[in-house]
């Protein structure tokens, strides 16, 4: 199967018709208020040779380019189509630093955006990083496009094209960062001023996990606050309202089962076998627990230097991953930002149908369903870590999105062996690559999250952010599925359940969810958290390995897919075997 080539289409002009037309009826939030649009980003140097004629008229030559909010050009049949667009408000900077003043000595330079013969003093430096978070997520999706175009790689996620620009107003979450804002001086002194602040009731907050409280930050990718708008829907961007929930449906229900009289009864005769058992659980407890601060004392050896320059220019210290524990109601409060003239990118997607979240939220997800989809899901990392040595690094359940489909069924090739699985009526789709590390023609590209002081940086040690003086820590392919399953842990999994009631979903999210030594990632036997905060991740990758795609193939939960190899008249099978690599 021929490869997909990377080039470049010239356009003539910027065409801003799109962002005039959403803003003039919106009253007050206006995410397409946008100035200083161009096309250029700093990635453009290191694939192609531009002049100062060119760079600005340019996009990668992805099968359809966005024409307006509703319409594509489709640069093989050359006729516009009518197309769903989302668009992803992806930030150049990080909104927390810069509202707690990290970026006050560079607030001159802040909104000039990169050129090609920009030299870096009057560029931030962030800008001109092509390993920049919202760069990597952009060109990932170019890829993931040119994958469902070139080798109808039905899973792929389909691109129109991005743009620089300075946005009125940028707005993300700051919900679980409120308290830590409100103890910056800088903050303080320049809310309302360089930015506001709203709140807003939201009774669903935090659903569906362990006592509704949020035990672990693993829902949403840290401190990147990466916003969507779609672009048909700006009327209704704000909402502040005591909207009445007396119409939601029943999202997750506990039911608490009383003492009878007679188990008062048999508590008397029980007490003594049960304070044996309860000191044999201490036990096993205590020992656990020596086993993790083993593992504490060794990481934080490695870790210690590293830390001080994350904590003083990344926020990623403990504190900022800790949630308040007396969050033990549901009604929380959402609290969002507005930052004034903010410069982000603009990327522009297929719009899909809804989140894997929302699927497990509603219960809509029976064991055969999830099954089915998590085999998606599975050959979809097989594809991209055979064709890029990909890893996404905060695949979760809000990052994974599915389109709707007639189609039965969906037929895989991979190591010769045919595979046959339901559908349900949806394909799932991979997104947000902020944080993902692939290869492409020979060059590795890193979201700077891995770099000295980012938000991941001792995550892995690797190039192009390799520090000699610390043990090598490769991308690790089995991260992605226990990463995954941490996230359907709480859906699925009930304290008070026997492992041998499991269903076959909560067999395989329990499976994802052990090390290498076959203990539970997420919990202890007693239910507390085992590492809390981005520890778990850090953990995820040093301690877990035996959960790859390629290994969930062998497993009696996904064999069952497989079909004979007479099935031959079978007109579309997505064939993993014949679609090449692109690492080299």
């Amino acid at each position: 199967m021929p490869k997909f080539q990377l080039h470049y289409h010239k356009i003539p002009k910027m065409n801003n018709s799109f962002i005039i037309d959403q803003t003039e009826n919106s009253e007050e939030y206006q995410p397409y208020a946008i100035k200083q649009l161009q096309c250029y980003n700093p990635l453009y140097n290191d694939l192609f040779h531009l002049d100062k004629n060119t760079y600005n008229k340019i996009t990668l030559n992805q099968r359809y380019q966005m024409n307006s909010s509703t319409t594509v050009y489709d640069t093989s049949s050359n006729i516009t189509l009518d197309k769903n667009i989302f668009i992803k408000f992806s930030p150049l900077l990080d909104p927390l630093r810069y509202m707690i003043g990290k970026y006050e000595h560079q607030s001159a330079i802040i909104h000039n955006l990169p050129g090609i013969y920009d030299i870096s003093m009057n560029i931030h430096p962030k800008y001109m990083d092509t390993n920049n978070v919202s760069y990597t997520d952009n060109f990932f999706c170019y890829l993931s496009s040119q994958m469902l175009h070139t080798h109808k790689f039905t899973h792929a996620l389909d691109y129109y094209g991005s743009f620089l620009g300075i946005q009125n107003k940028f707005k993300f979450d700051i919900s679980d960062d409120l308290e830590y804002l409100h103890d910056s001086s800088y903050f303080n002194k320049h809310v309302n001023d360089l930015f506001s602040i709203t709140t807003s009731d939201n009774p669903f907050y935090n659903f569906a996990s362990r006592g509704n409280k949020k035990r672990l930050q693993i829902n949403n990718t840290p401190k990147h606050n990466i916003t969507c708008q779609s672009l048909p829907e700006i009327d209704t961007e704000i909402i502040t309202s005591n909207d009445s929930i007396d119409e939601c449906n029943l999202i997750y229900e506990t039911t608490i089962d009383k003492q009878t009289t007679e188990d008062d009864e048999d508590e008397g005769e029980d007490e003594d076998e049960d304070e044996d058992e309860g000191e044999d659980d201490e036990d096993e407890d205590e020992d656990e627990d020596d086993e993790d601060e083993d593992e504490d004392d060794e990481d934080e050896d490695e870790d210690e230097d590293d830390n001080k320059a994350v904590e003083e220019s990344s926020l990623v210290s403990e504190d900022n991953w800790e949630t308040d524990s007396s969050y033990s109601s549901i009604e929380e409060r959402e609290s969002f930002a507005f930052i004034n003239n903010y410069p982000i990118q603009g990327i522009c997607i297929e719009k899909c149908h809804g989140t894997l979240d929302y699927l497990f939220e509603s219960e809509q997800m029976s064991s055969n369903e999830g099954i089915c989809a998590l085999f998606q899901i599975i050959m979809t990392l097989l594809c991209y870590q055979k064709c890029f040595l990909f890893t996404h690094n905060d695949l979760h359940t809000n990052n994974i999105m599915f389109i709707e489909t007639e189609e039965k069924f969906i037929y895989y090739q991979y190591n010769k062996q045919l595979y046959r699985v339901p559908t349900h009526g949806k394909i799932y789709k991979i997104i947000d690559f902020g944080r993902s590390i692939y290869r492409f023609n020979g060059r590795i590209y890193c979201s700077d999250s891995f770099a000295p002081g980012g938000d991941a940086s001792t995550q892995y040690n690797c190039e192009p952010y390799i520090n000699k003086n610390k043990p090598r820590i490769d991308p690790n392919f089995s991260f992605d599925l226990c990463r995954l399953g941490c996230s359907l842990y709480d859906f699925i999994i009930d304290d008070d359940e026997k492992t041998e009631d499991f269903n076959d979903l909560q067999k395989i999210v329990q499976l994802w969810c052990t090390d290498d030594t076959n203990k539970n990632i997420l919990y202890k036997k007693n239910g507390e958290e085992r590492f809390p905060d981005f520890k778990l991740y850090k953990m995820i990758a040093r301690t877990v390995h035996n959960h790859t795609p390629e290994a969930q193939l062998k497993l009696p939960f996904f064999s069952q897919f497989e079909i004979s190899k007479k099935n031959t008249d079978i007109a579309n099978i997505i064939d993993i075997d014949n679609i090449p690599s692109y690492v080299g």
